[in-house]
């Protein structure tokens, strides 16, 4: 598994921050024909062009919670959503949170975001790489605090 955290001023070539939006379109096939679209864009893209993932620390929270709210809502069986969280995590090469509450505050008041998302956003800035989302605030955003969408 290469799941690690980077260190203090490290920088990554050939990296993309996705954020939960996008990953889990790849789980569960809901949203819109675009979303979906996009989201196997990504993941194509990730696997063609061998794109280091970067996520916050935020994530490994916020895909156990989406994955157990879809296994009670449409009753996917344990085993399923263990295999699914896996492969999600093996996926993720990197994961990055030394931001403090108060740069999350600061950024996400700034740019109209909530400061979940600032950390993905916050981890594009630092990373200088671009960011996979569905999310319409960070979409927005991106072109007040001056970060990259993916284009797949």
């Amino acid at each position: 598994m290469a799941f690690r955290t980077l260190k203090q001023d490290e920088q990554l070539d050939n990296s993309i921050v996705v954020d939960n939006s996008v990953m889990m379109r790849w789980l569960f096939k809901d949203g819109s024909n675009s979303d979906q679209d996009y989201a196997h864009k990504v993941l194509n893209a990730i696997g063609s062009q061998t794109l280091q993932i970067i996520v916050p620390h935020l994530w490994v929270y916020e895909s156990a919670f989406v994955v157990e709210y879809y296994s009670r809502r449409e009753k996917f069986e344990h085993d399923q959503c263990m295999d699914q969280l896996t492969w999600l995590f093996d996926l993720c090469t990197v994961v990055r949170g030394d931001e403090t509450p108060a740069d999350l505050y600061e950024f996400s008041h700034a740019q109209g975001v909530s400061a979940y998302d600032a950390a993905y956003a916050m981890l594009a800035l630092g990373q200088s790489c671009p960011i996979a989302t569905l999310d319409k605030m960070l979409i927005k955003a991106s072109g007040r605090a001056k970060y990259s969408l993916f284009e797949p």
